[in-house]
């Protein structure tokens, strides 16, 4: 059964698969009437918790907590591709009161749902060990585009710096960028945000960088770099902010300036 409901998560959301394709309603196939006997919906996933086990998982109910069963985490999203099929699952791994915790995504095909004698809660567990999660690598969505430049694919995995952890966009201000320390995909830091792009309606666009010149000053120029492609780590006092870059700084200097 756990194998059953785990080809069932590899096809949730697979309805959006439809959408994709532009099935015809009236042509039959649209529409799903009746579930079966083991879908899963996301909600049954999110929020779900999340163990490691050392041996691989046979059972596909549990009255109780096997002793090598260990928490570690709860599922905070789903992953899905554009084909409409779940591609894994992200969990914040480690850290303390969300500080120096690690996004980790971890593959469908690598879990195993359990489900909860008596219950309607499933369990998810990855035959490995805490010390394997604690290592992997971060998770870092795709970063698509700088400027006009090419792609410049996904940041490394970027370890905090004792004291700092990652923090996401929506919890940073205008002020807490102003001035914050930017690093490149080496973990060198190469310059500073000198401002902050708005829309009309006070959305922050874009991080605004002086590159280039000599002395900071003569032959600067400023480009401008999609406020979706920091990556932003704050202190645990929050007093200090550093924002890290998929590029390099020869490719930094290499984007054209922002135009006026």
């Amino acid at each position: 059964m756990a194998q059953l409901i785990k080809i069932a998560l590899a096809s949730l959301l697979v309805g959006f698969g439809s959408v994709f394709a532009q099935t015809d309603p009236l042509t039959g196939g649209a529409f799903v009437e009746f579930g079966a006997s083991h879908d899963l919906l996301s909600s049954d996933l999110m929020g779900a918790d999340l163990y490691v086990s050392p041996t691989p998982v046979t059972v596909a109910r549990v009255d109780e907590l096997p002793p090598e069963w260990e928490l570690v985490a709860s599922i905070g999203d789903l992953v899905i591709g554009s084909d409409g099929v779940v591609r894994g699952v992200l969990a914040d791994i480690g850290g303390f009161l969300g500080i120096g915790a690690r996004r980790v995504m971890i593959a469908m095909e690598a879990l195993t749902v359990v489900e909860r004698s008596g219950g309607d809660a499933v369990f998810v567990v990855l035959n490995a060990t805490r010390g394997q999660l604690e290592t992997a690598p971060e998770y870092m969505p795709y970063m698509g585009e700088v400027g006009v430049g090419e792609p410049v694919g996904r940041v490394g995995s970027v370890d905090a710096v004792e004291g700092f952890g990652r923090v996401e966009t929506a919890a940073i201000t205008v002020d807490d960028l102003r001035n914050a320390e930017v690093y490149d995909r080496h973990n060198v830091r190469v310059a500073d945000i000198q401002d902050v792009e708005l829309t009309n309606d006070g959305q922050m666009v874009a991080a605004l960088i002086d590159v280039g010149g000599f002395l900071g000053i003569i032959g600067t120029r400023t480009v401008a770099i999609p406020i979706e492609q920091l990556v932003i780590h704050r202190s645990a006092d929050l007093s200090e902010v550093r924002v890290y870059l998929a590029i390099s700084e020869e490719e930094l200097l290499s984007l054209p300036p922002r135009e006026d």
